[in-house]
């Protein structure tokens, strides 16, 4: 098994002093995962009955990568489905020969259940998810556990306050990959041209820092600035399949608007439609707005704060339309994930959603503490527009393609 040198000597140094916490921070494709995933790996074999908790956020990260990189790891070692085999009944688990075991979680589900003797824990991409979700899956080690954490940074978030110390920290960029792709290399050296002399808060400069880099960064400027005003006939005669997405605040006295937008994504570019935007509407209000969209089973992807779930039911009462529901996926990072994912895209909006463009035109990066910050206005179609785009990316090819 060809293994990167690096973060095996890092790995093997924090294992001799028994280092509780062993923390991962690098660039895109730096080997952060396979790393740490090739060292649990060999631990299984080579010590029965070890077992291993995998914390990721969503189910298909868990498919498209840690599985992934499991089958890669296990077939590079010369291992066939009898040294390690993936099991789904009650549970997804891989299992080895020796014993040991890997169990999944995903961030923000309860552990409980789970018996408080994993030898590791490893959290994958933390910095989607919030500090909560690892202290209640901390509560499923044994004695001696060693906990890693990997992620591509932006800031500085709750890892580095709560586990971070003097030495337990590698950074690393895709320099330290000696196994990557020409083609993936080729890709990060252009970004790191590019980036190198760009100016500070650009989106250039930001993915240089961050992707290439691997370091804490920052933003400043207009969040989404590259944005243009189509007419809405552009957008309702498309034959790209439509994301329907809320974002509420009406409720509970709150000064912030109910929002309903529609979302078509298309390559470089997102189109967008503002359906509702009002700050003193209601359920019956929005409920016939949905009745007026052209019904071809949309998904809908709405806000869960503010009662959210109690407004859908609401709402699919009124207008008994069954649309594809889907609650939006938040967590600490989620914001500023989302925005760097959606900078890339020409945001092209109707002519008559007015509030969309206004926000477009406001909606930036302020300061907050020692670090830029999206702001907490002007933000509610964008919001929208983050919840949709999030779903986008997680559906099969055939539903993006509207079959």
């Amino acid at each position: 098994m060809e293994l990167l040198k690096l973060h095996h000597d890092f790995i093997t140094y924090h294992q001799k002093k028994n280092t509780p916490f062993i923390i991962f921070q690098g660039g895109r494709r730096s080997g952060k995962t396979v790393s740490i995933l090739q060292f649990l790996y060999m631990e299984s074999l080579t010590h029965p009955h070890t077992r291993t908790l995998i914390v990721t956020d969503t189910y298909a990260r868990l498919k498209e990568s840690i599985f992934q990189d499991l089958i890669m790891i296990n077939r590079s070692a010369g291992g066939d489905g009898r040294r390690m085999r993936i099991h789904f009944t009650g549970g997804t688990r891989v299992l080895f020969e020796t014993g040991s075991e890997f169990a999944f979680v995903y961030a923000g589900r309860d552990v409980r259940g789970y018996a408080s003797n994993f030898t590791y824990i490893f959290f994958n991409e933390c910095i989607q998810y919030d500090a909560r979700t690892v202290r209640e899956a901390l509560k499923a080690a044994g004695p001696g556990c060693q906990v890693f954490f990997d992620y591509n940074p932006y800031t500085r978030f709750w890892v580095n306050d709560l586990y971070e110390t003097a030495d337990n920290k590698l950074i690393t960029t895709y320099h330290d990959n000696p196994f990557l792709s020409d083609f993936v290399r080729r890709e990060l050296d252009r970004t790191t041209a590019m980036g190198e002399t760009a100016a500070p808060g650009t989106m250039e400069r930001y993915l240089y820092e961050v992707e290439c880099r691997g370091i804490d960064s920052t933003l400043s400027g207009l969040c989404f600035p590259h944005h243009r005003t189509i007419p809405d006939e552009d957008y309702h005669t498309s034959p790209l399949p439509e994301i329907l997405a809320c974002d509420w605040g009406a409720l509970r006295a709150t000064a912030d608007p109910d929002v309903i937008c529609g979302f078509r994504f298309a390559g470089t570019a997102v189109y967008a439609h503002e359906y509702y935007y009002s700050r003193d509407g209601g359920d019956a209000e929005m409920a016939a707005v949905l009745r007026s969209i052209p019904f071809r089973r949309q998904y809908l992807v709405y806000d869960t704060a503010t009662e959210g779930a109690d407004r859908i039911r609401s709402l699919f009462a009124r207008t008994h339309l069954r649309f594809n529901f889907s609650p939006a996926r938040k967590g600490a990072g989620s914001i500023l994930t989302g925005i760097r994912n959606l900078q890339p895209y020409e945001i092209c909006v109707t002519a008559s959603s007015r509030h969309f463009l206004e926000e477009l035109e406001n909606y930036r990066f302020v300061q907050k503490g020692d670090t830029l910050q999206p702001s907490d206005d002007w933000n509610h179609c964008l919001d929208a527009l983050r919840y949709a785009f999030d779903l986008w990316t997680m559906l099969p090819a055939q539903r993006k393609n509207g079959k």
